[in-house]
């Protein structure tokens, strides 16, 4: 059953989620539309929205040309909004009066699709953006490309000589280069709540994911 009640101009929702990355649910009836900040509205129809064709920051959400509003989202704290399925779109909902949708902006990155320890090296399935190529790098802090693998296995002998603390995974070329995202990145915090292989060395190394979603891995002493 849908709750809905109309007050003044705004209409109230009880539910509001875009739960694959690229559909608004909302629990209003009718056909639902977005305003950007410059005025501009788009119709999206009926629940569940596609939003891939939204392309500014921010939007006002309505239903019957009235605004919608609804209380504090709950939300948790373990998960976010996932990735749109192109891994460029991720989108944000704030709530406790008119309803709002925020969009960011991702950069192109290419997608882990499996990692497996096999004969004392890690194995990276990679799904890299087209014309992306197959090297994987390692990369300092700074982005600086540290060593440049044939293919996207690993081992010890792999890093660089010396090098103790945290290297970035990206796969490309030293001139052109994506990082390795996690698939969806629906976690807020990947790295406690998913259990990735390491190398006992020495020297240790262990896979680990960023806030961001991005593969990384610590060279240990």
């Amino acid at each position: 059953m849908r709750l809905l009640r109309r007050r003044g101009e705004a209409t109230t929702a009880t539910y509001a989620a875009v739960l694959d990355g690229v559909h608004l649910w909302l629990d209003v009836d009718g056909p639902v539309a977005v305003r950007d900040d410059a005025g501009r509205t788009t119709e999206l129809g009926p629940a569940p929205c596609d939003l891939s064709g939204l392309t500014a920051a921010s939007y006002d959400v309505l239903a019957g040309g009235a605004l919608v509003e609804i209380g504090a989202l709950p939300g948790d704290p373990l998960v976010r909004t996932p990735l749109s399925p192109d891994g460029r779109t991720q989108w944000e909902l704030a709530g406790d009066g008119p309803l709002r949708l925020h969009r960011q902006e991702v950069v192109a990155s290419a997608t882990l699709e499996g990692v497996d320890l096999r004969d004392v090296r890690l194995h990276l399935r990679v799904a890299a953006p087209v014309g992306a190529g197959g090297h994987l790098l390692l990369l300092d802090t700074d982005d600086r490309v540290r060593a440049t693998l044939p293919d996207t296995t690993l081992g010890v002998d792999d890093l660089p000589a010396g090098y103790v603390g945290v290297l970035r995974l990206a796969v490309g070329t030293e001139q052109s280069w994506v990082r390795v995202r996690r698939r969806a990145n629906d976690l807020a915090d990947p790295h406690r709540a998913v259990l990735l292989p390491e190398l006992t060395g020495p020297p240790g190394v262990r896979l680990r994911w960023n806030p961001d979603g991005l593969l990384a891995l610590r060279v240990l002493e």
